[in-house]
């Protein structure tokens, strides 16, 4: 005999006597947003508990595959499992085909983490959810770009870089501030080291957004939103010179520099090492190691098919990060930042749909996602 509504209230009201708290709290901080949206459900106390919950779980790895059948997966840390968006993002109208959008990720403060955004010549549109469900659409820059490094630091989006040299600003740094001008105003340009970069990565730090370069020689800048410089631009000195792939990610507190070490010269160069190091938010030097990848997990990471590694992959949020190859993005790698130093190490597995479609395009990106971030993409999420 199924339990009647009464019968079903009864219980939940013994259970929010005999859970309640930091009790409950502590019993949500260790379950999966999934498992939490049905427990939701429970009660308002329940209810209650799971969305107010200070606990900051580990981000969620999200895959966006940009091939005539778009297909899109997420990996969920607590439970060690894929789940398949089967819905493509539901990209702005004014899209009109895949010759005339740029689809990317861009940084998003406070806490770091990436989302989608589409760059087009109406529009630059920045996804507010996790899965891309729903979107805020702003005019376009100025100067049409090509993979431009797209933030948002407090209420500023900042575009930097990408721009043609045919327009004369290839460098030229433009912010939208929704607080105050509604509107794009240029800023001083990126420092001229930066000029014939082909490869940036990118952290937001409070007010500021760092940008390195990410193939050796390593430069080293930041742009503060407040007065729209640039602070100096510096060589990073890597302790390890075997390096020769880095980028930067903000996690656990500190500015971070991942680095892939090797032997060899040119084309036979292999990755042999991948290292994690904290970097001063001032001086943009580099001070003690974090942490050391395992080398099995750098096999692994380099690929069996022959990629090798010629860029180096490195998403971070909390005290967490996410390693992986960009040529051969099949392997991923989450590092957990503990408390007393160092990092622990764990392989995630390889998603099937980068079995079924390994040649197409695909962007990747990783934020926390809450049990309101699943009731918004509940329809969406498998």
């Amino acid at each position: 005999m199924e339990p009647r509504p009464k019968q079903i209230e009864a219980a939940a009201a013994a259970a929010d006597t005999a859970l309640h708290g930091d009790v409950l709290d502590a019993i949500v901080s260790r379950v999966s947003p999934l498992d939490l949206l049905p427990a939701s459900r429970v009660s308002k106390a329940w209810r209650t508990a799971v969305l107010s919950s200070p606990r900051r779980p580990p981000p969620w790895f999200i895959l966006h595959h940009l091939g005539r059948r778009q297909v899109a997966a997420a990996f969920d840390p607590l439970s060690r499992a894929w789940r398949s968006l089967p819905c493509a993002p539901s990209y702005p109208s004014h899209r009109q085909g895949p010759q005339t959008q740029q689809v990317s990720s861009y940084m998003l403060s406070p806490g770091g983490g990436t989302r989608l955004c589409v760059l087009s010549v109406s529009a630059l549109a920045l996804a507010t959810d996790p899965f891309g469900a729903s979107w805020r659409e702003l005019k376009p820059p100025r100067y049409s770009r090509t993979d431009p490094v797209v933030a948002v630091v407090g209420t500023r989006v900042v575009v930097a870089g990408g721009a043609s040299d045919l327009e004369d600003g290839e460098n030229a740094v433009e912010m939208f501030d929704g607080g105050a001008s509604g509107a794009w105003v240029s800023c001083e340009p990126m420092p001229e080291a930066f000029r014939w970069s082909e490869s940036i990565s990118s952290a937001v730090v409070g007010r500021r957004l760092y940008v390195l370069e990410k193939q050796s020689p390593f430069t080293l800048s930041w742009f503060d939103v407040d007065s729209r410089r640039w602070g100096p631009a510096r060589g990073v000195r890597v302790p390890d010179p075997t390096v020769r792939h880095a980028a930067i990610g903000f996690a656990n507190g500190r500015l971070l520099l991942g680095g892939a070490g090797g032997i060899g010269t040119g084309f036979g160069w292999r990755a042999e090492s991948v290292r994690v190091w904290a970097v001063d938010e001032e001086s943009l030097q580099v001070e003690e190691e974090v942490g050391s990848m395992p080398r099995a997990m750098v096999e692994e990471l380099v690929g069996d098919g022959g990629w090798g590694l010629s860029s180096l992959g490195f998403l971070s949020e909390g005290r967490f990060a996410y390693v992986y190859n960009p040529s051969y993005p099949k392997d991923f790698f989450l590092c957990e930042l503990e408390e007393g130093g160092g990092c622990r190490w764990e392989s995630v597995p390889r998603p099937a749909c980068m079995e079924e479609r390994p040649t197409h395009r695909v962007v990747v990106g990783c934020c926390q996602v809450g049990v309101e971030d699943l009731m918004m993409g509940k329809d969406r999420i498998v």
